[in-house]
């Protein structure tokens, strides 16, 4: 393929589909024309063919007429989550040298300050054009540009080519446990600037339809699920956590599919989203590097893997999406036997072109991708996640994946999240504590007592709490910044029988 047909696609959709809701209560045709005009008055400016475009959007349908029109007018979107803080603003930008941005009118003065051309979606949003079935993309050039989520530094930016960005929507399609059809509606909650917008194309692709929320707004969620407004629902652990204790002992049954991924879920979360929503629980792998889905757990596999209560030995990621390949490697990069726990390394035909840092664009050419993430492959095949290498804790001489720990600990804090994290020590190389987010009363005296079946080595030494933890994009705990913001509130009193102290 040497040109991505954008332009006869998404024409095609507008027409088959067009006075049914794509996005809340806007049409294929609407958005479609939102989306050409945009792409018009792009192209009209001149050639913006892998042109890094900025999107810098909250959810709402701006988001995804944006996103469309970016990929009319052949450029590279780059979408940035609406939360970053200035100082993660201007690196991005800097970084991807995007020149031109699209957002709110609220946001303008904001980013002008930033240096860059402001495109406010509320002058934009009125126009309407046809799309033209002649527009297209060269598919070796930029089409998307991810940012990472700066856990382990400065983001990075994470480049994919137009042909990478249509063959995983394909993929996602093929892989999907239902063909959605006119009549079926995906609720999404977090950012459209992550992993949401995925799921998005693919079921508007099938005539189904979106409803976006800007957040986890409980009593929306309450009443879309109640009136069976909605049969599907993209939702990480975080967010089903606070779905199940929001509407916990009520019992919902129109939900066909739960996708979630992000992060590892736990048992004790599986098993509460289970009573309440039936096992539809779909879990995914997925990397900035690589486009959703890289492994698929469907919902009879999920359901059958949490009942057999393996959780320890790592969560089940599922097999491998089509042309994904997977090996676990040593740390000097030799091949690992089945079962045996190394990094996991990738290659797909939907791969990152590239990423950008400060010293400019690295190729990625046919490279495996070294993920960071540690894991194996069990005799069937399937992908276990272990943890992130970065996040080993080495203490006493044992290497301990903290994952391991939080699962057993889920629950203890009550509705609270968990994170265990390796203090620094010169008694024990890392202290292992665990910390709970404003936890109810007694949380020390049943951590305690739900790590006492753990090997002894594998126990916390302290059971802290912290107001709030530190996240970055798809909320995503920052374990780094976590455990500075511990130093910054605890002393260490170190020894063979450590112990912390308020600072």
């Amino acid at each position: 393929m040497s040109v991505v047909p954008w332009g006869h696609e998404f024409a095609t959709l507008a027409a088959r589909h067009a006075d049914r809701p794509a996005v809340g209560a806007t049409s294929f045709a609407d958005l479609m024309g939102r989306a050409a005009a945009l792409a018009a008055e792009l192209r009209r400016d001149g050639d913006v063919t892998g042109q890094p475009i900025a999107t810098f959007l909250r959810n709402g349908v701006p988001a995804v007429w944006a996103s469309y029109g970016l990929m009319l007018a052949a450029a590279c979107e780059t979408a940035l989550n609406p939360q970053l803080a200035d100082a993660e603003l201007a690196h991005c930008l800097g970084l991807a040298r995007v020149r031109r941005i699209i957002t709110e009118r609220a946001s303008a003065p904001r980013l002008r300050d930033l240096g860059v051309e402001v495109l406010a979606v509320e002058d934009l949003g009125e126009a309407h054009a046809p799309v033209d079935p002649g527009w297209g993309a060269p598919a070796d050039g930029w089409g998307k540009l991810i940012f990472t989520s700066g856990t382990t530094g400065k983001p990075k930016g994470i480049v994919h080519s137009q042909h990478g960005r249509w063959l995983a929507n394909q993929i996602l399609r093929a892989h999907l446990p239902f063909v959605p059809e006119p009549g079926s509606r995906m609720l999404l909650m977090t950012p459209f600037s992550h992993g949401a917008s995925l799921l998005t194309y693919a079921f508007l692709d099938h005539g189904a339809a979106v409803e976006l929320l800007d957040g986890v707004d409980l009593a929306q969620v309450r009443d879309l699920l109640a009136c069976r407004a909605v049969d599907c629902v993209f939702a990480p652990p975080t967010v089903l956590a606070k779905l199940t204790a929001a509407f916990e002992g009520t019992r919902f049954d129109a939900l066909r599919c739960i996708f979630t991924g992000t992060a590892t879920l736990t048992p004790a979360l599986y098993r509460k989203t289970k009573a309440m929503f039936g096992p539809v629980v779909r879990v995914t792998y997925g990397k900035s590097e690589i486009f959703n889905p890289i492994t698929v757990l469907s919902p009879a596999d999920c359901d059958a893997f949490y009942a057999r209560g393996e959780h320890q030995a790592g969560v089940s990621l599922g097999w491998p999406a089509a042309g994904v390949e997977i090996a676990i490697r040593d740390q000097q990069g030799a091949p690992l036997a089945t079962g045996a726990i190394g990094e996991i390394h990738l290659r797909a035909r939907h791969m990152l072109l590239g990423q950008i840092d400060a010293s400019g664009f690295q190729p990625q050419g046919d490279a495996f991708h070294a993920t960071g993430d540690v894991g194996y492959l069990d005799p069937a095949g399937a992908l276990h996640l272990c943890g992130r290498a970065r996040d080993l804790i080495k203490s006493g001489g044992y290497k301990v994946y903290p994952e391991e720990i939080e699962s057993a600990l889920a629950g203890a804090a009550g509705e609270a999240p968990i994170a265990v994290v390796g203090m620094p020590s010169d008694y024990w190389g890392q202290v292992i504590v665990a910390v709970a987010e404003a936890p109810s009363e007694g949380w020390p005296a049943r951590g305690a007592a739900a790590a006492a079946g753990l090997t002894r080595y594998k126990q916390p030494r302290a059971y802290l709490a912290l107001p709030a933890f530190p996240r970055g994009g798809q909320d995503k705990l920052q374990r780094a910044k976590l455990i500075d913001a511990l130093a910054a509130r605890f002393r260490l009193i170190d020894g063979p029988h450590p112990r912390f102290e308020p600072v």
